[in-house]
């Protein structure tokens, strides 16, 4: 709205088939619209996540960022290094507001120069820093300021209907893209699940990933390379008896996919750290320290607190996060 302070939220959202993995700006930018004047909201087409930051430098006052380390990974990194460190001179110069959303403790492709540098002056920089678990707001607050820091739980879309798992369904369920830090070849390899009927669905673009999921199948293991709909999802994370998410330690901090499955009606079972531990504690999610403890795990029956589940998706809304933001910053 006109006459708001204007808002810029970096990343940009991606269009077309491959949106639904960039719904959380999506969703981040609406909820801030009664707030702020939210610039660029039609997410025009640019050339890179740099270039748009250092584009939009001279025009808000609340810059809400997220990923920018990642771009030590990208091309012509250390071109975009230099644009970012830049963008951020002038909007301190301006002195104007920025925010941290600190997602991962460490980057999923792992850290180097440039993704150190970009951190460590984001820390320095930032008016305020988000973190979406209790074990990213600890190791953020030895890094910055501690009154900077808070934590918000990573915000859930409205929940969907529950289908009642059945014993003619899959017994586990994990969906989502399949990167290495997700350790789905890993959790095949173990054995623990290998008497158990376990459903794959997620696009994967590595080769030996690739190989290494698909030795496992034909035995009660179906894996299917592509990135299915959300009402495919919803329909699976409520009929199987399990949804699965066999990270790897490291860099698991907060997950969209966690939340989507928690607001679909699923039952989570993840690694306990990050926001998986923070939700275990909620009586909402079941954790695990080790592939003996997960074969326990799935070969048990373990229920969730649905009364939990529901009072956490009112209290962790998008509206409610956006407050969040409004109120630190006012």
């Amino acid at each position: 709205m006109k006459g708001q302070p204007r808002i810029y939220v970096s990343p940009q959202v991606k269009r077309g088939e491959k949106a639904y993995k960039c719904r959380y700006f999506r969703y981040l930018k609406e909820s801030l619209e009664p707030y702020y004047d939210v610039l660029d909201p039609k997410d025009k087409p640019c050339l890179t996540q740099s270039t748009a930051l250092l584009a939009h430098s001279f025009c808000a006052d609340v810059y809400l960022l997220s990923f920018l380390e990642n771009i030590g990974w990208h091309r012509m990194a250390w071109a975009q290094h230099i644009v970012v460190l830049l963008a951020l001179w002038i909007i301190r110069a301006r002195r104007k507001k920025i925010v941290f959303i600190y997602h991962n403790i460490v980057p999923h492709k792992g850290e180097n120069r440039i993704t150190r540098s970009i951190t460590a002056r984001l820390f320095k920089d930032a008016d305020l820093v988000i973190a979406h678990s209790a074990a990213a707001a600890e190791v953020a607050r030895t890094r910055t300021a501690p009154e900077k820091v808070i934590m918000a739980q990573h915000p859930v879309v409205r929940r969907r209907a529950k289908w009642e798992y059945s014993s003619t369904e899959y017994d586990i369920f994990i969906w989502g893209d399949i990167l290495p830090y997700k350790g789905v070849a890993e959790f095949l390899e173990s054995g623990v699940a290998s008497d158990k009927r376990v459903l794959i669905l997620g696009q994967c673009s590595d080769p030996s990933i690739i190989r290494r999921i698909e030795a496992h199948t034909g035995y009660g293991v179906v894996f299917e390379n592509r990135r299915p709909s959300f009402d495919e999802v919803a329909w699976h994370s409520g009929r199987c008896k399990y949804v699965l998410f066999p990270y790897l330690p490291g860099s698991v901090s907060g997950s969209g996919l966690l939340m989507d499955t928690i607001a679909m009606g699923g039952t989570p079972v993840g690694p306990d750290t990050g926001a998986f531990k923070d939700l275990s504690e909620l009586g909402i999610c079941i954790v695990y320290d080790s592939y003996e403890e997960l074969r326990k795990i799935l070969h048990e029956d373990h229920r969730i607190d649905t009364k939990a589940v529901e009072a956490f998706v009112q209290d962790n809304s998008w509206p409610a996060f956006a407050a969040t933001i409004e109120g630190h910053l006012a």
